[in-house]
């Protein structure tokens, strides 16, 4: 009854999948002629939002053997060669579920090494392949948000919205004049030595020796090597005032094409926190100041009635390993310092960046304003 049951649910799954087993196949799969798909074949149904395409995978190396995936598919027995049953109803479910070819997903994995690693292909296959693994990474970065944090003595701010179990990073200047990306494990103590009698102060160090620019808390893991720029995040610049009328060119420009921050505006009064009327501080990727691909302004996530003084560019870079450069920025208020961190990464699409997480610093104890006691948002 078990091999009745299990022929039985093979042949419903590769009836109910005919249709779809017979879409495009990738140009990288090799299949024999014998299971080749027509050629008109049918387009997918837009019910179903998920990947097309079968993930990409080694392919076939010369001299290697077409799989008859006819003849796997009718063959019920479990052998050392043969995919079992389970495996067999496993694949044609994820070829079902994401309108994949069947036939070219039974010839992938029949090919892949018997064992362990054939059974965690096929785990990766019903996680959604790369678009799973994207749709993982999205989910733990929305569950437990990034996170930024200096080190400090007698810190006066909130350290239990600290999320120590994120994994943390330092960003630190070289001798070369570059910015490298480096683990560290941070650790918040209690102050020894009190710089006003009866407070609460804390202090946060690392593991390392060397001194960090800042801390970056994140929920997924970063390229530490960073083959692909010389080993490292960026080049260490200037910290530039972004007063009305300032143009700051991003690192790394790609082609004639680059990242371009530009502060438009008009100051009402002396100095930093004199005030400024109509802000605007906008981050473009541009050829010429004519041909600009996208802009987006983030002043008023910087400027407002609480903030009201100029932000400057502590630190720009390349946190997220793409192409797009992020960007810290610190800015006064009252009795300290403000650290906004704007990452492109987890940016929706037609925006650049995306406002990822505060952090407070305290010249003394004093109750903090609404929207300041939380060090990350």
């Amino acid at each position: 009854m078990r091999h009745l049951r299990y022929a039985l649910t093979l042949l419903g799954l590769m009836a109910g999948g005919w249709a779809f087993a017979q879409s495009e196949i990738p140009s990288h799969v090799v299949v024999p002629v014998a299971s080749q798909p027509p050629l008109n074949p049918p387009a997918p149904s837009a019910a179903v939002s998920a990947p097309t395409t079968v993930p990409a995978v080694a392919a076939l190396k010369p001299g290697d053997a077409a799989v008859d995936t006819a003849a796997i598919l009718g063959n019920y027995k479990e052998r050392w060669d043969q995919l079992s049953n389970n495996q067999l109803i496993r694949l044609l479910w994820v070829a079902w579920k994401y309108e994949w070819p069947r036939d070219s997903l039974v010839a992938v994995v029949h090919r892949h090494p018997q064992g362990y690693s054939r059974d965690s292909m096929i785990v990766w296959l019903e996680e959604g392949g790369k678009a799973g693994e994207e749709r993982k990474r999205i989910a733990q970065i929305k569950a437990r948000r990034y996170q930024i944090a200096t080190e400090a003595f007698n810190y006066t701010g909130d350290v239990r919205q600290l999320d120590l179990s994120l994994m943390w990073y330092g960003v630190m200047a070289n001798d070369d004049v570059r910015w490298t990306l480096g683990k560290v494990k941070p650790k918040v103590l209690l102050s020894q030595f009190q710089s006003q009698p009866g407070a609460l102060e804390f202090d946060i160090q690392t593991n390392r020796a060397q001194g960090c620019h800042f801390l970056f808390g994140s929920p997924v893991p970063l390229d530490t090597v960073r083959s692909w720029y010389g080993g490292a995040l960026s080049y260490v610049n200037d910290m530039p005032t972004l007063l009305p009328g300032t143009a700051e060119t991003m690192d790394r420009t790609n082609g004639s094409w680059m990242y371009v921050l530009l502060a438009t505006g008009a100051v009402t009064g002396p100095g930093k926190c004199g005030g400024l009327k109509d802000y605007e501080l906008q981050i473009r990727n541009q050829k010429t100041d004519q041909e600009i691909a996208l802009s987006q302004n983030i002043g008023a996530q910087l400027v407002d009635s609480v903030y009201t003084c100029v932000p400057e560019l502590y630190w720009s870079g390349y946190l997220m390993d793409d192409d797009v450069p992020d960007a810290l920025f610190v800015q006064e208020i009252p009795r300290g310092l403000r650290m906004v961190l704007f990452l492109s990464d987890p940016a929706p699409e037609g925006q650049i960046w995306i406002k990822s997480a505060e952090w407070f610093l305290y010249n003394e104890e004093s109750e903090p304003t609404e929207g300041e006691d939380a060090p990350s948002s």
